[in-house]
């Protein structure tokens, strides 16, 4: 039944190649049939644990993720990424598309959406998505593998019957047929309380009807984040057999007490165990994670923070220069260190896939330089590979100059690239605008597409982190 399904959906992925709107251009001449990773393992409990704040969801034979509401999926074997959609010449615009997903925007606007934070779950040959209705009511969606046969078989929270509401579905996780999840307490006394309120930390089985079983919760400003389904700097990882659930800020809305906070739990499913193992409340944003680590800012939270099998966390901050370093810490043991320190001006975008470390490294000024780094546990760099700029938009760069050869302007850095995930076979980017300026992530030429994804591409890991000479093969690109 497995193989019938990939089989059909494979088909179907590709019958759309011949039918899409010229939108979404499809990457040709580099097309290599037949299963290049045959030596590939897939282990659907692994890159759930390893990837459970990613951008993207991991199958057998591909990634599904989502570009301006759309669902796509990039077969690895056939080289075609396209929407999960099977309508001859659809736009793949709006909610007529089969792939059209849409995720709430603001607390202020309609909470009515089908995919919660834009966050996709592959488990079992299903997706998943969490949908709110108008009424709050928070609910998993399981499909089939080409996001068809859609059936609700979980409810996950509910305002309207007891006033909670899912924090930040990008951090859910999958782990044994356990969805983990936060929820929150819509307090009625929340602004008087100093925007402080409950967070409960959940998991709930993957049949219907499950109910939610909470494991712990603690107290925790909820005005880190501004949007709904946005990040509290949450954040859930499996290590060492253990759940954790991580919070941490540096920056509320609201309120200007006690703006550092982190809460750190663990939860150990066998003996079903709940502790609360680190807390944090304070305004001093130094040494907060060690004798000697330097200063949490933005980068603490839980965004990119990443942790090893041993308990291990690691998390980006910087000097009291403002000098961007990656910290190890173990908050049981209460070690800390700092394992690398930038060779350049600044890191960000930190990521893992269970056994390195990946990060965007950049100089600053005219000749700007971004490489994207790999290092293992201990800082130790495997491999830095540039991100080339592309010819077209240096020659543009050149002429400005020529004409304003006093302007400050300078090239932008990589820090608008995402990284959607990371396996054995493949690294996922994408570029947000500005666009056209990295080679394998560009938009055509005539786009004036704001504040979206340009263009996608990927980098073989492999040919990566051996050092090998290798390039990022562009699989999408947005054109008008």
């Amino acid at each position: 039944m497995k193989e019938k399904i990939t089989i059909i959906f494979c088909t179907v992925i590709l019958m759309l190649t011949l039918t899409s709107c010229n939108k979404y251009k499809q990457q040709v001449g580099e097309f290599e049939s037949g299963n290049i990773f045959a030596d590939y393992q897939y282990n659907q409990e692994e890159v759930q644990s390893k990837y459970g704040t990613s951008e993207m969801a991991i199958a057998e034979n591909g990634y599904y993720y989502i570009i301006d509401n759309i669902l796509f999926f990039y077969n690895v074997n056939s080289d075609v990424n396209m929407p999960v959609c099977s309508k001859v010449n659809c736009k793949h615009s709006d909610e007529n598309c089969d792939a059209y997903v849409s995720s709430v925007k603001s607390e202020t606007g309609s909470f009515a959406c089908n995919c919660l934070g834009n966050k996709i779950f592959f488990y079992n040959n299903h997706l998943y998505c969490i949908e709110v209705t108008k009424d709050r009511d928070y609910d998993l969606y399981q499909y089939d593998a080409s996001f068809g046969n859609k059936k609700k078989i979980l409810r996950l929270a509910s305002v309207k019957e007891d006033k909670l509401f899912v924090s930040d579905a990008k951090v859910c996780m999958i782990s044994e047929g356990y969805l983990y999840y936060y929820t929150s307490y819509l307090d009625p006394e929340y602004a008087n309380n100093d925007y402080i309120t409950k967070f409960q930390c959940n998991r709930i089985k993957l049949e219907e009807n499950a109910a939610r079983e909470e494991l712990g919760e603690f107290d925790f400003p909820g005005d880190y984040a501004a949007k709904a389904g946005d990040s509290n700097g949450l954040a859930i990882y499996l290590s060492d057999n253990n759940i954790y659930f991580y919070a941490g800020g540096t920056a509320r809305m609201y309120s200007k007490d006690n703006r550092v906070q982190y809460r750190v739990a663990k939860y150990n499913p066998a003996e079903k165990q709940f502790d609360i193992i680190w807390t944090h409340t304070g305004n001093d944003s130094s040494d907060v994670l060690g004798k000697d680590t330097g200063n949490v800012n933005y980068m603490s939270g839980g965004n990119f923070v990443k942790m090893d099998s041993d308990g291990n966390f690691y998390i980006l901050n910087a000097t009291e220069e403002n000098v961007d370093r990656i910290i190890k810490v173990n908050f049981e043991d209460n070690i800390s260190e700092v394992i690398y320190t930038t060779q350049q001006d600044r890191i960000y975008s930190l990521q893992s896939d269970g056994e390195n470390l990946y990060f965007f490294e950049s100089s600053s000024g005219r000749n700007t330089k971004s490489y994207f780094i790999s290092t293992d546990f201990a800082g130790t760099i495997k491999s830095k590979y540039e991100m080339l700029y592309d010819d077209i938009y240096l020659s543009k760069m050149e002429e400005h100059y020529k004409m304003y050869p006093d302007d400050n302007a300078v090239k932008p850095d990589a820090s608008h690239i995402i990284v959607y995930g990371i396996d054995d076979r493949y690294i996922l980017m994408g570029c947000e605008e500005p666009a056209n300026v990295f080679k394998g992530l560009k938009s055509s030429e005539t786009s004036d597409k704001l504040d979206k994804i340009s263009g996608v591409g990927v980098l073989n890991t492999k040919d990566y982190l051996d050092g090998s000479d290798v390039t990022i093969k562009q699989i999408y690109q947005y054109e008008q």
